[in-house]
């Protein structure tokens, strides 16, 4: 199984993404469509959100008022944290069931607006980050969504910076065109990159035998590494990022297969070559 993370600042086109992925043959997990599932009418999420905010957050239909929650929390910071602490464990335990069931070749595509806010980058093989002009954003925002201009910057403003989430991208995906160019680009993503990589980590293949990694890729890479092995103790000299490790089983599952020559590991990513050495911690 391969684990992707998609995510994107509001207005840059992620669910288009997320829809093209789908078509291809991924299995998408929504993390916004979890998170309103775990707040439906008769939950205990929901009635938590009630006890923490009040039944002026309900509609006369009993079901959760989401303009008046996220008037309740957008710009203060302590009531967005005690909402999140609601919904994101839930969320998780969700998405848990979720991969439970999807088949051992799936190409699994994590859905998750705030991936970089939260951290979650180095938990998956691969981040795609869905970017575009912020005028683009707010010319779709105020289009789509019915918002202001005033309230798109403001929506737009509120979330990570685009260069922090940029550095989060091994795919960066610019949508700054048309539907169908994105289409296509997500399409050569698909094929030439997703559905490679998932062959490479399922049969253990380097498919850059003696490539070296390179210093742009590295945080992205280390950081991974330190998730997977629980280490900070990993560096980069001459192109070959070391590691001081004893948990090397670790490695093939998390996109580092062995070289076959035994001397390493290497990336199993087709389109981010890497090479790793392991010294005993």
């Amino acid at each position: 199984m391969l684990q992707i993370g998609l995510t994107g600042g509001i207005g840059a086109g992620k669910s288009a993404v997320a829809a093209r992925l789908t078509e291809r043959g991924a299995t998408v997990i929504d993390s916004d469509r979890l998170a309103r599932e775990v707040v439906e009418p008769g939950t205990d999420g929901l009635a938590e959100v009630v006890a923490a905010f009040g039944d002026e957050v309900l509609g006369a239909d009993g079901a959760l008022d989401r303009p008046a929650l996220g008037a309740r929390v957008f710009g203060d910071d302590g009531a967005r944290r005690r909402l999140e602490a609601i919904i994101h464990p839930r969320v998780r335990e969700r998405g848990k069931e979720l991969l439970a069931a999807v088949a051992p070749d799936a190409i699994v595509v994590n859905d998750v607006p705030l991936l970089v806010e939260v951290g979650l980058a180095p938990t998956y093989h691969l981040v795609i980050v869905v970017d575009a002009a912020e005028a683009t954003r707010v010319e779709r925002l105020v289009r789509d969504r019915g918002m202001t201009p005033e309230q798109a910057h403001a929506r737009i403003r509120a979330q990570v910076g685009e260069e922090e989430r940029r550095a989060a991208a091994d795919s960066l995906l610019r949508n700054d065109s048309t539907l169908a160019d994105l289409r296509t680009r997500v399409d050569a993503l698909w094929h030439e990159r997703l559905r490679p990589y998932e062959e490479n980590v399922r049969l253990q293949r380097v498919p850059c035998l003696g490539a070296s990694t390179s210093p742009d890729d590295y945080p992205r890479i280390a950081a991974r590494l330190a998730h997977v092995l629980g280490t900070d103790r990993v560096s980069l000299a001459g192109g070959v990022v070391r590691v001081e490790t004893d948990r090397t089983e670790a490695l093939g599952p998390a996109g580092f297969p062995p070289l076959p020559d035994g001397r390493g590991w290497g990336s199993a990513d087709p389109g981010r070559p890497a090479r790793i050495t392991v010294a005993e911690p």
